[in-house]
């Protein structure tokens, strides 16, 4: 049996595979604990696949079956986890752990930041300076709180932000925006279905639809203007904070952009909230007569 580490063997098949293959995989990237312990029927399911798609995702892989696949897998995991060129071992000390991460997160940094369509960006700062309102839209620990983290900033700038990330008030939210508004979808994955309903909802009302998703997924095609995230095959799916960094490193570039096309009235606003939170300057503030 072969000992190669299934996990970065997987990634890099993905764009081979036929479609409810790659779902399979996909799903297995996402919870690897999950796929490990799951029956084929269980897999099937959550993939939205047939349990024979699940076989001959396996046989593309290199195994001969579910079981076989799986003892690989846990093979794999218990083998180290793949960062970047490196692996993570048990044996590593912490120093060593340190770097392999530091270096997993610039490697991840710098291949998304190479691959990003600066005319998207753009067309995307000019719907989001101009905007009255902003509905951002992201389910789970990543996507989530990557919109969060965007209503905040957002919000800064004088701007009516709001983050949903619950999928019933996404598509209710998404129902009352209007032209000029803009909802900004935010999935990795882009497969979504309460972000992507979402969108379309909000397209249908005449709101400009913003999504921060990879390279053709089915969440790219339901926006106006798709930010579209390419990240190395490679990266460790049991460390989605890497990708949430590349996504909040985005929400940085968006919201400075969006602050300097907003003009120096919003830079003054933002300094001068920045001063009035600042505890320092309210410590040495002199307490007026009436406090």
């Amino acid at each position: 049996m072969p000992d190669t580490n299934l996990i970065p063997l997987i990634q890099d098949h993905l764009p081979t595979l036929r479609p409810a293959e790659r779902k399979v995989g996909e799903t297995i990237l996402a919870d690897i604990d999950f796929a490990i312990h799951a029956s084929i029927a269980e897999l099937a399911q959550r993939a939205d696949v047939s349990e024979p798609s699940v076989t001959r995702f396996c046989r593309a892989i290199g195994c001969q079956g579910l079981r076989a696949f799986k003892v690989r897998l846990a093979q794999s995991v218990a083998g180290g986890l793949p960062y970047a060129s490196e692996t993570v071992e048990v044996s590593d000390d912490t120093l060593t752990l340190m770097n392999k991460v530091f270096d997993a997160v610039n490697d991840t940094m710098a291949f998304a930041r190479n691959h990003l369509d600066s005319h998207a960006f753009e067309a995307a700062i000019e719907a989001l300076s101009k905007a009255p309102r902003i509905y951002f839209f992201g389910v789970g620990a990543g996507s989530g709180v990557v919109a969060e983290d965007a209503y905040l900033r957002f919000l800064r700038l004088d701007i009516a932000a709001s983050a949903f990330t619950d999928g019933h008030l996404q598509r209710l939210s998404a129902g009352l925006l209007e032209p000029g508004d803009v909802a900004f979808g935010i999935s990795l994955s882009g497969r979504s279905q309460e972000i992507i309903d979402s969108l379309k909802i909000a397209r249908q009302c005449g709101a400009t639809t913003i999504a921060l998703t990879s390279v053709g997924s089915a969440l790219s095609w339901v926006a106006d203007i798709p930010l579209l995230v390419r990240l190395p095959q490679h990266t460790d799916p049991y460390t989605p904070g890497v990708s949430r960094l590349v996504h909040l490193g985005i929400m940085d570039i968006l919201a400075i952009g969006t602050a300097l096309r907003r003009g120096p009235r919003i830079m003054e606003k933002i300094r001068r909230a920045k001063a009035l939170l600042d505890p320092h300057r309210a410590a040495n503030d002199t307490p007026s007569e009436d406090a």
